[in-house]
């Protein structure tokens, strides 16, 4: 099988409503080379870890799931399995008609000077990209973002009359998933989100 037919994930959801616009199918890759202190999802970081999952696979259950209006592509880090993503984001353009939100820890000027030419082939597919490593002393609190380091960039006009309302709002929130006996956390959490969880969760173990 070629590279480019399957990718390595650390998990996915059908549905969600916290990391983009509307109810999202989200998909992270996994591994990423970044470290960046701080990081909501260090297993994540595991360039071997994860389950390995076929790209029709993931496309079928993109197609097949219900009342959604987009896709969002975290990690990890998208960009270390680039033949893949580039095959994802295809396919989701080819055959719905689903919004693409794109993640990744690298900027896009380092991402250009990477790739270079090969760079737009996937960005092409995307409506919402943001970009850049977390930075744990500029976390704000802004939706969507780990830290105001990041950029948002939208490559499209779907969602461009809603800039200034984005970039302005500092409500995230979080879901969670539960598959089996794991708890996945779904979306970036609120700053101070850990502090305030675990005092939660002693209090709790104290009665």
């Amino acid at each position: 099988m070629d590279e480019s037919d399957r990718i390595r994930i650390s998990n996915y959801v059908c549905e969600t409503a916290v990391l983009g616009p509307g109810r999202r199918f989200a998909v992270w890759f996994q591994g990423c080379a970044k470290r960046c202190r701080g990081c909501i999802n260090p297993e994540g970081q595991k360039l071997d870890g994860g389950r390995l999952i076929s790209v029709e696979e993931l496309l079928g259950k993109i197609r097949q799931r219900q009342g959604i209006q987009g896709v969002t592509v975290s990690g990890g880090e998208p960009f270390l399995q680039y033949r893949g993503l580039k095959r994802l984001l295809d396919g989701i353009k080819e055959e719905t008609k689903l919004d693409v939100m794109l993640y990744s820890g690298y900027t896009l000027q380092e991402l250009q000077g990477k790739f270079g030419d090969d760079l737009m082939p996937v960005l092409r597919h995307v409506d919402i990209f943001i970009d850049g490593e977390y930075h744990q002393d500029e976390d704000h609190g802004s939706i969507y973002r780990g830290s105001d380091n990041q950029d948002i960039y939208f490559f499209t006009e779907r969602f461009r009359d809603f800039r200034e309302e984005i970039y302005r709002t500092k409500n995230r929130d979080i879901e969670f998933s539960i598959e089996g006996e794991a708890v996945y956390m779904v979306g970036v959490p609120p700053k101070d989100f850990y502090p305030e969880f675990i005092k939660k969760i002693s209090a709790q173990a104290e009665k």
